[in-house]
């Protein structure tokens, strides 16, 4: 009787190895497909991978030659081209590549494609397999960057109303509002300039309040000036001052800022100065100049306000910490102050008006900065309101004044479309 069941133990256990047997037979072929997937995905992938940044590298590259006076799209389309072959050789790769250019949205899109041979999965009938990447780069024009609004989410990061107009004639004014209306021209106000972006939209109540048409759905500029340290803070050299006589100014630290009025001709020597914790407020009928002079705001109510009867001219430092830098608000700053320039002779703002964390107010009834070798604005918010005309040139061969790396000449860039 024992024999009996071992004699049938034994064939059951010789049976289930054949079963498994018979199992592995039949699943064989889906292991080998599957373990093929995955090792043909795994080369495909790091093809497709290489092929990505060719084609980002290479749109990029393109891009830049929008820079060039003489650039054509023909001339911008073979750049691309020779870029990305160049590339492909060097990773030891071969691809068929496209190269497209769209003059009036200044772009470049740049697609590189490549039909492989699998290795596994061919023997299931996959023998050839499409790999492609496409990157489309898009550039600011051809001129240098004298306006960036840097707030990205709330609407009207540059505004213009009430016959307001903005001048910039040899550069590109730039919004990075995200929003519908981010860069907006209300009541007959006008934007004239070489070249306008908007990274949302644009509102307009007449068909030239932007000349020429704004591109849009630009991509977001950084802060261009972000890593430019400010000035040091010293010790109060004065307390809340007030000026009501003509009188010269030294460089340092003004704790409760500056008032000057009555008539008063205020001129401030070469050099930094700091307003902590309080405006510098010039009004009554007062006179403020300084060649070479960075003004720095620091703190709560640390804002600038040139009032309608007042005289303005001043000319950003040549050299140092606020080289090129006429007025720098702290980044730590309150957000959303307010600075104003209202001054119907206000004809010189020579350098970069640096306001990040701030709205840069333009107000007067007679054209402003429109004698300055160059005027930037890098503002969080730029207004312009009660019909001024705000005029931005950009003859930055004819000053000694630098202009800070990231604006300016040099400062259009390509970049990587969303």
């Amino acid at each position: 009787m024992d024999r009996t069941l071992t004699a049938v133990i034994g064939r059951l256990r010789r049976d289930e190895r054949g079963g498994v047997l018979v199992v592995l037979g039949v699943a064989l072929p889906a292991l080998l497909m599957a373990a093929g997937v995955v090792i043909d995905y795994g080369t495909l992938s790091e093809q497709r991978t290489a092929f990505q940044a060719v084609a980002d590298g290479s749109a990029l590259a393109a891009a830049r030659e929008f820079r060039l006076a003489n650039a054509t799209p023909t001339g911008v389309q073979l750049a691309a081209e020779k870029f990305a072959s160049t590339q492909l050789k060097t990773l030891d790769k071969t691809g068929t590549i496209a190269a497209t250019v769209d003059l009036r949205k200044m772009t470049v899109t740049v697609e590189v494609t490549n039909v492989a041979r699998t290795n596994i999965m061919h023997m299931f009938g996959s023998d050839n397999v499409t790999v492609s990447a496409r990157a489309t780069a898009r550039v600011l024009g051809t001129s240098s960057i004298c306006v960036i609004g840097l707030e990205t989410k709330k609407k009207e990061t540059i505004h213009l109303e009430m016959n307001a107009k903005l001048e910039a004639l040899e550069c590109a004014v730039y919004s990075n509002s995200s929003q519908p209306h981010g860069l907006a021209a209300k009541q007959n106000s006008q934007v004239r300039a070489r070249f306008i972006c908007s990274a949302g939209g644009v509102y307009k109540d007449k068909f030239d309040s932007f000349q020429p048409s704004p591109t849009l759905d630009c991509p977001i500029l950084t802060d261009p000036l972000a890593s430019r340290p400010p000035p040091s803070i010293g010790g109060c050299s004065a307390n809340a001052l007030s000026i009501t006589k003509s009188t010269i100014l030294s460089p340092g630290t003004y704790c409760g800022g500056i008032r000057i009025s009555k008539g008063a001709v205020v001129t401030l020597n070469p050099g930094v100065y700091v307003f902590k914790d309080g405006p510098l407020d010039v009004s009554g009928g007062a006179t403020l100049k300084g060649a070479n002079v960075g003004l720095y705001f620091n703190g709560k109510g640390s804002v600038l306000r040139f009032e309608a009867d007042t005289k303005i001219d001043l000319t950003a430092p040549q050299s140092g910490v606020l080289a090129g830098i006429l007025f720098y608000e702290d980044r730590t700053s309150p957000a959303n102050q307010i600075h104003r320039i209202l001054s119907n002779d206000a004809k010189v703002l020579l350098g970069t008006l640096y306001l990040p964390q701030g709205e840069l107010n333009i107000g007067a009834n007679k054209p402003v900065a429109a004698e300055s070798a160059y005027t930037i604005v890098v503002a969080r918010r730029f207004t312009l309101s009660a019909g001024p005309t705000m005029v931005l040139n950009a003859k930055y061969s004819s000053t000694n004044i630098p202009v800070p790396e990231g604006v300016g000449p040099g400062s259009t860039a390509a970049h990587l479309a969303k």
